[in-house]
């Protein structure tokens, strides 16, 4: 075999090498992306179910009429992160009114905030710049750092600052003082009048 046939030999080879590498980037560049996509539609897809038990829970303040009278401060409606309150009431099976309604409403409607979002929670508060609105800020485990062992304690903090807290209009931050997203969640904030 000529020296000229070899090297041109080891010069296809070396080319293949090449090539094979750089479709196995492209592969790992489609997959990231891939990645992302899917983590970015299921943060998409809890800010729905955030902003559904938002309506779910204005239209529950609504059909108790005998609460809308009440100053907002004393609202039976309000409430802060943790676990709901147990309703002292069925209401599903028997009829109720006025403050058992509330209690039976925000019990069921927490329940359903913790089934519907990882970690889902909400804080229901009066608004300091309406008497007639109320402000709901609703919290999840944000996908990106539910399965992520390993962030660093920076990583979170970056991170949190990145996705804290949006409002209705994307506006980062509640505004109130007192009022913060609970740590490693994202939040989503909203203000309506019942």
């Amino acid at each position: 075999m000529s020296p000229a046939r070899h090297a041109e030999q080891g010069s296809m080879l070396l080319e293949a090498l090449i090539a094979v590498l750089v479709l196995a980037l492209g592969v790992l560049g489609l997959a990231a992306t891939q990645t992302r996509t899917l983590v970015t539609a299921r943060t998409t897809e809890f800010r729905n179910i955030a902003m559904r038990a938002v309506d779910d829970l204005q239209e529950r303040m609504r059909a108790n009429h005998h609460i809308l009278l009440q100053p907002p401060a004393f609202n039976p409606y309000l409430t802060s992160w943790g676990e709901p309150p147990q309703a002292s009431t069925n209401c599903d099976a028997s009829p109720c009114e006025g403050f058992t309604m509330a209690a039976h409403d925000i019990a069921e409607w927490k329940t359903m905030l913790a089934r519907s979002l990882p970690d889902g929670d909400a804080w229901v508060f009066p608004s300091t710049q309406d008497p007639t609105q109320f402000g709901v800020l609703v919290a999840w485990t944000d996908p990106r750092l539910r399965n992520d062992s390993h962030a660093s304690e920076a990583d979170i903090a970056l991170f949190a600052q990145a996705v804290s807290v949006r409002d209705a209009q994307g506006q980062a931050g509640t505004g109130v003082a007192g009022l913060e997203c609970l740590a490693r969640h994202t939040c989503h904030l909203v203000y309506f009048r019942p």
